[in-house]
């Protein structure tokens, strides 16, 4: 017979034998979930052929004996289909939960575009969950909770920098400049502030913020037009934060991205101007939405980007759920609500709990006594195969748009889909695949501007029998989803070399042990930047000549600076010392590190670690090196999760090289998304959270659980519909 019938342990395994047995072009005749596995009918494309060819060249007197052969066959395959079709109970579903979900939604003011994405999401509940949710409401107000942006550390606008508020008219950035320099005054004191407004068309606009920097004893300046910031390189010495009030213009205006521009400072060593936009929370839905993109574009068009915003006017918000849809869906971080007109008092940090509250207040109320009456109804008829197929579809629009999305804004995302490729090829031509991948993966790298490459120890990782593979991260510190396994590197009896670190479009290296002194020579001769990781028991010479560990020096190193950062999804503050030394038998002279990591909101230390850099390197390169190893010291203990995750997602039978170089692309794409800042993808990184029901702040861990159920929700997705596709 030329139907074969293939049982695997999940979709992916039945798929891996099909290909195998009867090649790429196997036709799939049906395909389903039975209680000892997955089962895929299917039949060779050339026995297809082949049985066209038999029809075509049989003669007249033998028709009926190939009718009857192929008669025979068709009743086989039904008759397997029947045998193995286990009959399942109907499974009830919270009555009319969808319909109360939207209702409760669109009362709220929120866009079919949310809408339908946690629809998506409650109809792909199990039913044993989705009978547990009693409340539609809380459920909603939950999902909403883990989708709205908040930042990491309270206050976060108030770290040093430019800020520079931007908006529509009327939207009250004047007052908010006053309230949010009423509040640093408080904190830190007025000498490090400074205030600026380029607001020369209102009337009265520069002499109301002049006497609000009068009352708090606040230098001012304003920027007459035309002029930029370096016009004030003078008064911002010595200022830690400066504030800038601008003009409000329509978004619509075309002269938003000269005014964008002329925000940012002439110097090259300087942080680009953090933009922070301000929402009326009192207008439509469709108003704020063509804001945000339009402001975004005019930003990105001036060489700079919006992420960061405050609503106003919240008091006047008759319908909040607008305006919370809006943040939600084009991923803004919100850092302060403004709900009146009191300077400084009507200025608060977002809650999300009492936002989503307000937004759904009344509106609930409004359909429970509706929901009772429906949870008295009964129906006893199972839902169609239309609807589920309508589900189904509702479900792969969502899963596609984040794919789709996460290709789009994700640098050097297309070798990881590449290799997810690869991985569904059978096992005989993957060598030759993932060597053709890793060749590509070079000009992506440098395509993508790589700038820092990250090494592994040259050794196992630890509980596995593979080693790691070596990754790069961009000026800005994110992680590229696509590692690199240099030939001969996966050994501990050949050390790294000159020659394979040339391999990678790399400036700059992060070593997870310090390497051997002839690449440390070698990279001293070009002024290559790097910083390696040593254990505090490393033996180090002070300028005394005495020889000693690193953490005899602890209690005697210069302290330097502390900086915030986020570590592993907690707000956390690294306090940096440093001292000057040398090595052991070696003349050439380091900068031995020291940094406690401390997090802000429990109290209590995360890590201590030594760090060592050239003496040619500047402390503020090796401040910039010492985040980035922070930012990527989670890679080999996510690669393991990861491969375990594949393996359990049927990827076992995968050859080891192709299985580690998924695995760790995977954990560098978490990497990336944990620390990214631009805003498409933070709305992405929350929907990823939300796949496999993950709650409470993002972090490497959880983004990449979502990032296994998106590859294989899609990969079943691709299953089922080629299954029906081709039964039709």
């Amino acid at each position: 017979m030329s139907v074969r019938r293939f049982l695997g342990a999940n979709n992916r395994d039945a798929m891996r034998q099909v290909r195998e047995s009867l090649g790429a072009d196997a036709m799939i005749l049906s395909s389903r979930q039975l209680p000892e596995g997955y089962e895929i009918l299917a039949m060779a494309e050339e026995a297809l052929e082949e049985k066209v060819a038999q029809a075509d060249n049989t003669q007249l007197n033998d028709f009926s004996v190939l009718a009857q052969r192929l008669l025979g066959e068709v009743q086989e395959m039904r008759s397997m289909l029947n045998q193995q079709q286990a009959p399942q109970a109907p499974q009830e579903k919270p009555l009319h939960a969808v319909r109360e979900l939207v209702n409760i939604l669109q009362a709220a003011g929120f866009s079919g575009e949310l809408i339908r994405e946690l629809v998506a999401q409650f109809s792909a509940l199990p039913s044993t969950e989705a009978n547990k949710v009693v409340d539609i409401s809380q459920w909603i107000a939950e999902q909403l909770q883990q989708r709205l942006l908040l930042p990491g550390m309270p206050a976060e606008l108030f770290a040093d920098g430019v800020v520079a508020l931007v908006g529509p008219t009327g939207v009250g950035k004047t007052t908010t400049t006053a309230k949010l320099a009423a509040h640093y005054v408080m904190q830190f004191g007025a000498e490090a502030l400074l205030l600026v407004t380029t607001d020369g068309y209102r009337v009265g606009a520069r002499e109301q913020l002049k006497i609000y920097a009068g009352l708090l004893n606040v230098d001012m300046y304003a920027l007459e037009d035309g002029e930029g910031l370096e016009q004030l390189e003078q008064r911002m010495q010595g200022k830690k934060l400066v504030l800038i009030d601008t003009v409000g213009m329509s978004q619509r205006d075309q002269r938003l991205t000269q005014r964008i521009a002329e925000l940012q400072t002439r110097a090259t060593n300087t942080a680009k101007t953090r933009l922070v936009l301000l929402l009326n929370s009192a207008s439509q839905r469709e108003t704020l939405a063509e804001v945000v993109q339009l402001f975004q574009q005019y930003a990105e068009q001036a060489d700079n980007h919006i992420h960061d915003c405050i609503l106003t006017k919240v008091d006047e918000s008759v319908r909040l759920g607008g305006a919370l849809d809006v943040l939600v869906r084009e991923g803004l971080t919100l850092h302060f609500i403004s709900n009146g007109q009191r300077v400084p008092e009507d200025l608060e940090l977002p809650d999300a709990a009492v936002l989503i509250e307000k937004a759904l207040d009344g509106v609930a109320a409004e359909y429970a006594e509706f929901s009772q009456w429906l949870a008295s109804v009964t129906v006893d008829e199972a839902p169609s195969q239309r609807a589920h197929t309508g589900k189904l579809q509702a479900q792969g629009k969502t899963l596609a748009s984040l794919y789709a999305q996460l290709q789009q804004q994700v640098a050097a995302f297309s070798q990881l889909h590449e290799l997810r490729e690869i991985a569904e090829l059978p096992n005989t031509e993957q060598a030759e695949a993932l060597a053709e991948w890793q060749q590509q993966g070079v000009p992506v790298l440098a395509k993508a501007a790589a700038r820092t490459a990250h090494w592994p120890r040259s050794k196992p990782v630890a509980g596995c029998s593979w080693y790691l593979p070596a990754a790069c991260s961009v000026a800005t510190g994110e992680m590229l989803p696509c590692t690199y396994l240099p030939q001969n590197f996966a050994d501990e009896h050949s050390p790294l070399t000159a020659a394979i670190c040339n391999e990678l479009p790399a400036e700059q290296h992060v070593f997870a042990a310090l390497p051997e002194v002839a690449l440390l020579n070698e990279l001293a001769h070009n002024n290559g930047a790097w910083i390696a990781v040593i254990n505090r028991n490393h033996r180090v010479v002070r300028p005394d000549g005495a020889r000693v560990a690193a953490l005899a020096l602890r209690a005697t190193m210069h302290n330097h600076t502390k900086l915030p950062l986020q570590y592993r999804g907690e707000a956390a503050q690294l306090v940096l010392s440093q001292e000057k030394i040398t090595l052991p038998g070696e003349s050439a002279n380091y900068t031995l590190w020291y940094g406690e990591l401390n997090s802000i909101e429990r109290n209590s230390n995360l890590a201590r670690r030594f760090w060592l850099t050239p003496d040619y390197m500047s402390l503020a390169e090796g401040e910039q090196l010492v985040l980035e190893q922070l930012a990527g010291d989670e890679l080999a203990s996510l690669s393991r999760q990861a491969y375990r995750l594949l393996e359990q997602a049927g990827y076992s039978t995968l050859p080891q090289n192709t299985l580690v170089a998924l695995a760790s692309s995977m954990a560098a794409l978490a990497i990336y998304l944990e620390h990214t800042k631009k805003a498409p993808l933070l709305s992405a990184r929350q929907r990823l959270l939300s796949i496999p029901g993950k709650r409470g702040k993002a972090n490497a861990r959880k983004i990449l659980s979502g990032i296994m159920h998106l590859f294989e929700a899609s990969a079943a997705m691709q299953i089922m519909s080629a299954a029906g596709v081709r039964s039709e």
